[in-house]
């Protein structure tokens, strides 16, 4: 039998020693389930400690309606439940406490601040509200987090996975341009043309403000957005457009010529790939990778048009008469 309980009252109930086996055993999961649960639990548990010898104290007025509006609701509940009236008024009580100082605990909190950078292979790392972020070679980023706000400030090229949190959006700061999400995935590029910041969503909805001027992305488009004039094209997504290559080496090439295809294989493996005969970058390859090896990658290339690999010292070169149907 799976049950669904609430965080603050299975908590209320722990401290109060008034929690039963199956509430007990779904607390114990949750807490198993990441260090921010258990960070959470452990500074509930203390908060209500000091509340019972008198050492906290409120540095500020606060909202006490609003921040029992869900404990009135369980109080109502209790009234069906099957307990004695002093149990259910306990019991309330204790989740009243529990749930007021949590809201004085988070309105004291300072804005955290976590600063991440890649160095020459990718990173990835998961934020304090759980959305994951990888950050292509030699891009950085600055979160920081309060009680109304997820503000991030970012270089490079930078993938997000944003958990969903409609009361505090989710903002990136990339030079002149805004980008808001509430929850949704989608990668910033401010890595592979000096003069464009690029936005691709992979799901979800994102807003892009640059300047006077807003638009919204939709799954499968994107936005280019001029650094000079601060102008955005908006455009649809191909599916060769292979804007997470990098992170996951996942390609499509759909009659792309070598000359785009080799300097995007060479980002997403870090290593170095030169066309001997210039003539070949007008070959124009139709294939897909799934994630292999860089020499596979090469050797499916090569089988293609008939070339020769040569690797020296982890730099590959290929060379060959030409394309094969010239």
């Amino acid at each position: 039998m799976e049950y669904t309980f609430d965080i603050d009252e299975i908590i209320a109930k722990r401290l109060t020693g008034e929690i039963s086996e199956a509430e007990n055993a779904w607390l114990e999961q949750w807490l198993a389930q990441s260090a921010v649960n258990r960070r959470y639990f452990e500074q509930m548990q203390g908060l209500w400690q000091r509340s019972g010898s008198g050492q906290y104290t409120l540095s500020r007025p606060i909202d006490v309606e609003a921040a029992l509006a869900k404990t009135k609701a369980n109080i109502r509940a209790q009234k069906t439940a099957k307990s004695t009236p002093m149990r259910a008024w306990w019991l309330a009580a204790a989740a009243a406490v529990v749930l007021l100082l949590s809201a004085v605990w988070f309105l004291n909190q300072p804005a955290q601040t976590i600063i991440m950078a890649a160095a020459e292979q990718p990173l990835r790392d998961t934020l304090s509200d759980g959305s994951m972020i990888a950050l292509n070679e030699h891009a950085s980023v600055s979160a920081t987090f309060d009680r109304k706000t997820r503000r991030v400030k970012m270089q490079g090229e930078v993938y997000f996975d944003v958990a969903p949190n409609a009361e505090k959006p989710f903002v990136i700061d990339v030079r002149q341009v805004e980008v808001t999400v509430i929850g949704t995935r989608f990668n910033v590029d401010n890595y592979s043309d000096s003069n464009k910041i690029i936005v691709s969503v992979e799901s979800g909805k994102v807003k892009v403000k640059s300047g006077n001027e807003t638009v919204f992305l939709t799954m499968g488009e994107q936005a280019s957005i001029d650094c000079q004039s601060g102008i955005i094209t908006r455009t649809s997504l191909s599916s060769g457009s292979n804007v997470k290559g990098w992170l996951d080496r996942r390609f499509v090439f759909d009659d792309v010529p070598l000359a785009e295809v080799l300097p995007i294989i060479s980002n997403a493996y870090g290593v170095s790939i030169e066309l001997q005969n210039p003539k070949l970058g007008a070959c124009r390859l139709h294939t897909r990778f799934n994630d292999e090896p860089i020499e596979r990658v090469l050797e499916l290339i090569a089988e293609t048009f008939t070339l020769q690999i040569e690797n020296r010292n982890g730099r590959f070169y290929l060379n060959g008469a030409g394309c094969g149907n010239e």
